[in-house]
């Protein structure tokens, strides 16, 4: 379970990076930022701007993401 990459995406750069996936036909990673940006929509609803997306890769586990504040540091 080693770390691979960590990346912070803010809840603005979601959709972007969502088309990208889906122009990469990278389907884990797809369904992975569809999964991060909906659940800050449910939990956060009029303050998702406030809130970012930590991933995080493996080299053979599967990728995973938390939900993190903007004064978040890596």
């Amino acid at each position: 379970m080693r770390i691979t990459q960590k990346t912070l995406y803010d809840y603005g750069e979601l959709l972007p990076e969502i088309c990208q996936a889906s122009i990469d036909e990278n389907l884990e990673f797809l369904l992975l930022l569809i999964a991060a940006k909906t659940d800050i929509e449910r939990a956060y609803a009029s303050q998702c701007n406030n809130y970012s997306v930590l991933v995080t890769c493996f080299e053979d586990e599967p990728d995973d993401y938390k939900i993190v504040p903007h004064d978040y540091q890596l």
